[in-house]
């Protein structure tokens, strides 16, 4: 006689547990108010604002950088917050590799693979906003609040499908008996 264990299926199975990791990844690592790993927030705007110095002074922007804020000629003045950092994209990306039906070494390397991507993606952005802002101030609230969401967004969804079609799927152990 066969008696089914498992009363979800695997995608309600994902589901149930990305809907544990991200929130728990959110509230320990990304909200200042109450999470007491704030610190690892903060580090990455850090090195975000420090690959970002690094690319304009290697490329000679016309912009003034100190530290997190940057400083046009035409007025304008932007500053690198801990929500301009690509980790609220990363934990999203994070929470399902982290759900997923896979064995841990495929979910390790992805999970890094991710982070370096992401932080790669993000500090193009910010410095793709901040050579437009250069020359067109104006489109600032465009380029940051649609254009620049999206791509980052964006970012996670593409990765997450090339993890799962190139991960190895757990096998089913609830089998007729």
């Amino acid at each position: 006689m066969y008696v089914k264990r498992n009363v979800l299926s695997p995608m309600g199975w994902f589901t149930l547990r990305y809907l544990f990791w991200a929130p728990f990844l959110f509230l320990f690592f990304y909200f200042e108010s109450f999470s007491p790993f704030i610190f690892f927030n903060q580090l990455e705007t850090d090195l975000n604002v420090f690959l970002m110095q690094q690319w304009i002074d290697f490329h000679a922007i016309p912009v003034t950088m100190i530290g997190p804020e940057l400083f046009f000629n035409h007025g304008l003045h932007l500053t690198v917050v801990n929500e301009c950092n690509g980790m609220a994209a990363f934990f999203l990306f994070l929470a399902s590799v982290l759900s997923y039906p896979t064995p841990e070494s495929p979910k390790i390397f992805y999970a890094l693979f991710g982070y370096f991507v992401i932080l790669l993606a993000n500090v193009v952005r910010l410095v793709g906003i901040t050579y437009y802002v250069i020359d067109h101030p104006d489109s600032f609230a465009l380029l940051h609040e649609v254009i620049g969401r999206y791509v980052i967004a964006g970012i996670p969804l593409v990765l997450f499908y090339f993890f799962s079609k190139h991960s190895p799927h757990r096998r089913r152990t609830d089998k007729p008996s």
